[in-house]
């Protein structure tokens, strides 16, 4: 059962062996255990591994290695680990500093918000939320070869560190599916450019109260012009009065929930047009 349910496949249960460098720590195989035959243990220098038994005696056990750290090596790698994080910190928050630009000296550029999304998005190729959450080890690849900084380590505790998309700092271009290529766990299968522009992982949702041709008055349609699917069009606010201002109306069945739209969208701090999320995907 255990050997069934790891995520990493990392327990081989002929040899009663668990390869503690490919544990991710799930827990699924301590959750599907019925004889309290596995277990984690505290690892000496300070991180948990798997641990199976047999007849109630510890069959794997921690490398050999580590009982011969010496204290010295201990207190340099803490040493080596402080001021690692600490440059870390310095980086992050110059970096940070640098992107607060001014526009011409006169405003601050305002940073986008996340948008509250009662379903998350997952990628192309992941199926559903569940199929993401099965299978998925939180290895982060997808997220480090993502060329948009869509996919993005999620914070949510009951899927701690497994990828979700957001679309602040790009959108997901139909011709890119490197995510779908580097997956080792199947939680994103592999899928070619043709079937990603036909699958809908969530569709657009309008804000109106967000929208600038209302709120300031001026002709915008990015949203419209951006779509590379053809599924927003620009309409008249006023349906009597072909003048009146243009407005974004969405067709949701082809929609496929890319968030260009979401990602090109003028409108701070809130954007006018976001994407919300399928639990299931679907094809359009």
């Amino acid at each position: 059962l255990c050997s069934r349910r790891c995520k990493a496949a990392c327990i081989d249960f002929k040899s009663y062996r668990i390869d503690n460098s490919r544990c991710v720590t799930c827990m699924d195989c301590i959750g599907t255990c019925n004889h309290g035959a596995i277990s984690y243990k505290y690892h000496p220098i300070g991180s948990y591994h798997a641990a199976g038994s047999q007849k109630g005696e510890s069959i794997v056990t921690v490398a050999s290695s580590a009982t011969n750290i010496s204290s010295d090596n201990n207190m340099d790698n803490t040493r080596r680990s402080f001021f690692t994080a600490t440059a870390l910190v310095a980086a992050t928050s110059l970096v940070k500093a640098q992107e607060k630009k001014v526009d011409g000296g006169l405003a601050t550029i305002e940073d986008k918000a996340i948008p509250h999304r009662n379903t998350p998005i997952t990628p192309p190729g992941a199926l559903s939320a569940h199929n993401m959450a099965q299978h998925c080890t939180a290895c982060q690849l997808c997220v480090s070869v993502c060329p948009n900084q869509v996919l993005r380590p999620s914070t949510d505790l009951m899927k701690l560190m497994q990828p979700e998309m957001s679309y602040e700092r790009g959108y997901c271009r139909p011709e890119c599916v490197k995510c779908s290529e580097v997956c080792p766990a199947g939680a994103i299968l592999p899928i070619s450019r043709v079937d990603k522009s036909s699958v809908q992982i969530g569709h657009a949702v309008w804000v109106k109260r967000n929208c600038i041709p209302l709120t300031d008055g001026v002709e915008c349609g990015n949203c419209a012009r951006h779509c590379p699917v053809g599924a927003i069009q620009m309409v008249p606010n006023v349906a009597e009065d072909r003048n009146s201002t243009k407005i974004p109306a969405i067709n949701v069945e082809r929609c496929i929930g890319c968030g260009a739209c979401e990602n090109l969208c003028p409108a701070r701090p809130f954007t006018a047009i976001y994407v919300e999320g399928h639990e299931r995907h679907r094809i359009v």
